[in-house]
Parts: structure tokens; C-alpha cells; sequence
């Protein structure tokens, strides 16, 4: 749940809208068609929700899975979420989103005023210190990261890539770069998403020892991404003179 937790962390939403003169309660997440299978293995796992397809602009496939029945969010998702709570300032989303669900609220002109406030909820070192954190960032993993093979501008050789990109997600990277001891600086564009990409050697092998040892595993396409990249990597004597390389995931 924890890992769960982690991938709705990026690519989910607790959302309160109108709909007519009454307010819709909907927790969602939507991922790349890729991850069909993920998304109907989370849905096994919850035991509720409803599964849809859209195409988005430029012929991309996206995959959702929403949960809008009162009952369903408050027996079996609101348990997860407290257990759990979500790291970066989407809890004030979350937080907003049971108050309203548990006081009954039902009228959308009884839904006070909501914007969600811009004052970090955590530290970089709470983050680090909750016990869920491993699995949470398993779940992080698989919504928003890549691993890369490529070959640089003006080189011949191979280099291994990892790279996290979340949005408004300033502290969560600087957690997630101390926490897997990278060195590499943290980069940020003009639409906010801040970027940290490793290709070390030794980023590298803290990568795969984080993922091989993580109290969960990837369940998405992320782990068939994974699974060619460590394959891949046995070919790049770079990493194979100084890493054991894992012959199996």
C-alpha cells in the first residue's frame, strides 16, 4: 500500500468538483497505456474503482482507474492514506478531500474555498525518517523515473542513465538524492519539474542495490524497462569492471 501510495504520488489526484448543484468525490490515477496491467492489477488489489481509456492530444494512450463511490473511498481508500500519508504538499489535497467526505458534505455551495497552500507540509529529513519510505519510493519509481542506455554526442561508448522528474517536487528529489547518496545536482525548468540524472558508476550500483533489496518490487512497464537496462548493462565494461551487476530482478 506504501508502493501504492508512492505512484499516486505523482500521476493520481483527490479531486472535489461540481457537478450540477452537488459535489462529485473522486480519487484517480491515470498512467501510459503501458501500464494497463498495472492499473487493473491495482484495481485487483483495492477491489473497487472503474477502469477507462482516453487518447490524449498527439495520439498518446492514457489508462485510469477512478474511485467515486462514498462508501468505497471511505472504507477502503481513506484506511491506505492515513496509514500512509502522502509526502509532498498533495496531502493538503488529501486532507481537504477527507474532511469534506467525512463531514458530508454534499452541496457544492457548502464546500468552503479551497487553494492549495504553497508551505512545504514536510522536511526533507521527515521524508527520509517514515518507515515506508523504501516501498513509497518503489511506487515513485514506477510513475516517474527512466532508465536509459545511450551514447553521448561525440562518443562511441555506452552510458547508463537514471533519471527522477517529478513536479512542484523540490524536497521529494532532494530526498530521494540524499537518500541514494547521489552527488549530482538537482535541476529545475520553466514548467517547475525538477530533474536529477545520474550515470556514475557509483550512482548506478546505488540504484540497482536500492531497487534489488526493496521491501516491494516494480509491478508496471517500468520493471520490464528495468530488467532490459540491467541486461544491457552487462555489456558496458564501464560498469561491469567496478559493479556486480544482478543477474536476476
Amino acid at each position: 500500500m506504501a508502493y501504492l501510495v508512492g505512484l499516486i504520488e505523482e500521476d493520481g489526484w483527490f479531486s472535489v468538483t461540481k457537478k450540477g448543484k452537488y459535489v462529485m468525490y473522486e480519487l484517480g490515477i491515470e498512467l501510459s497505456i503501458k501500464d494497463v496491467q498495472l492499473i487493473y492489477k491495482i484495481k485487483d488489489l483495492l477491489g473497487v474503482g472503474i477502469v477507462s481509456f482516453r487518447e490524449r492530444k498527439g495520439g498518446f494512450k492514457k489508462v485510469c482507474l477512478r474511485v467515486r463511490n462514498k462508501s468505497h473511498l471511505i472504507n477502503f481508500l481513506l484506511p491506505i492514506f492515513d496509514k500512509y500519508p502522502l509526502l509532498s504538499n498533495k496531502q493538503y489535497d488529501y486532507l481537504r478531500f477527507k474532511y469534506a467526505l467525512l463531514s458530508g458534505i454534499t452541496l457544492y455551495e457548502n464546500l468552503p474555498h479551497y487553494t492549495r497552500p504553497t508551505n512545504p507540509l514536510n522536511s526533507v529529513e521527515f521524508i527520509l525518517s517514515v518507515p515506508y519510505f523504501s516501498a513509497w519510493l518503489i511506487g515513485f519509481i514506477e510513475g516517474k523515473s527512466c532508465f536509459s542506455i545511450y551514447k553521448p554526442n561525440n562518443s562511441n561508448s555506452l552510458v547508463a542513465s537514471f533519471e527522477v522528474s517529478p513536479t512542484n517536487g523540490e524536497l521529494l528529489i532532494t530526498a530521494i538524492r540524499n537518500y541514494l547518496s547521489f552527488t549530482q545536482n538537482v535541476t529545475v525548468d520553466s514548467t517547475n519539474h525538477f530533474r536529477i540524472k545520474v550515470s556514475s558508476v557509483r550512482a548506478i550500483e546505488n540504484v540497482m542495490k536500492f531497487i534489488q533489496k526493496a521491501p516491494v518490487k516494480l509491478l508496471g512497464h517500468k520493471k520490464l524497462q528495468y530488467l532490459l537496462w540491467i541486461k544491457e548493462l552487462r555489456s558496458i565494461e564501464r560498469y561491469t569492471k567496478k559493479i556486480n551487476i544482478p543477474q536476476k530482478y
